[in-house]
């Protein structure tokens, strides 16, 4: 998902911070701007449709506004 995003926001300032979680394995969790958008371990799953790639894109560019 980050290489998608880096590809889609060219030339947008955006950091993305991994986190990661020793023991533990599968944790996927992705936050914008300190808001919850996706949790794998939440029951969303792995980042594996155009529909969980969109919801995650939408909240970048709505956070980049």
């Amino acid at each position: 998902i980050q290489q998608d995003l880096e590809d889609e926001f060219q030339g947008e300032k955006f950091v993305f911070d991994l986190e990661a979680t020793p023991n533990v394995s599968g944790k996927l969790e992705v936050f914008v701007n300190g808001t919850l958008v996706h949790s794998r371990k939440g029951g969303e799953g792995y980042v594996d449709t155009a529909v969980k790639k969109k919801k995650i894109s939408d909240a970048v560019a709505k956070a980049l506004k």
